[in-house]
């Protein structure tokens, strides 16, 4: 087997089965250093596909006024707060997810977003009247797998402990990323980063 051919099998199976990715994605047991590296290269990918989205699309660059480099921080603030707001949230509501685990888990669910977000600029630029769809059922997807891995990670007997652990970590996520925008002079209003 390929490289690409099982690099297919396995984003296949996190589509179809992302509670059984999520399971075999702990069992890995990744050092700490490898996953930092990891969410520097997520989020760097991610910040690149996000460029090529405003280049293609001048009416939102005009919208959003940051550097490269503002928005690298941004995301990369945004998954560690994540990963805590996840981990910490599950915890408090009698789950036993680690934050190692966490950590991996959120890269590889950011990873598919990246893959979602490359599908729809493919769709944006071959079949526009369809882009509406593809970002319809890409959100509901994560929406979905993120249910799935916090069940996982944190062992729950029901998707509602990990919808409220969801909601909860949304919260806070708001309030952490709003204190980080404020500190690099951005305001809820507009302003430049």
């Amino acid at each position: 087997m390929t490289s690409g051919q099982w690099i297919g099998q396995w984003i296949g199976r996190s589509l179809r089965d992302p509670a059984g990715v999520a399971q075999a994605l702990i069992s890995i047991g990744l050092s700490r250093d490898a996953l930092f590296s990891m969410v520097a290269l997520v989020t760097v990918l991610s910040v690149l596909m996000l460029e090529l989205g405003l280049y293609l699309s001048p009416a939102d660059a005009e919208l959003l006024r940051a550097t490269p480099f503002a928005l690298t921080v941004i995301l990369g603030a945004s998954l560690l707060m994540m990963v805590f707001a996840l981990q910490l949230t599950g915890r408090m509501l009698g789950g036993t997810g680690r934050f190692s685990a966490a950590l991996l888990l959120v890269i590889w669910w950011q990873s598919m977003a990246l893959l979602i977000q490359v599908a729809q600029t493919a769709t944006l630029l071959l079949f526009p009247p369809l882009a509406g769809i593809v970002t319809l059922a890409g959100l509901a997807w994560l929406v979905f797998s993120l249910l799935h891995l916090v069940n996982v990670l944190h062992g729950f007997d029901n998707l509602f402990k990990a919808l409220a652990t969801v909601v909860i970590g949304v919260v806070g996520i708001s309030f952490g990323l709003a204190l980080l925008l404020s500190l690099i002079g951005v305001t809820l209003q507009g302003g430049t980063l």
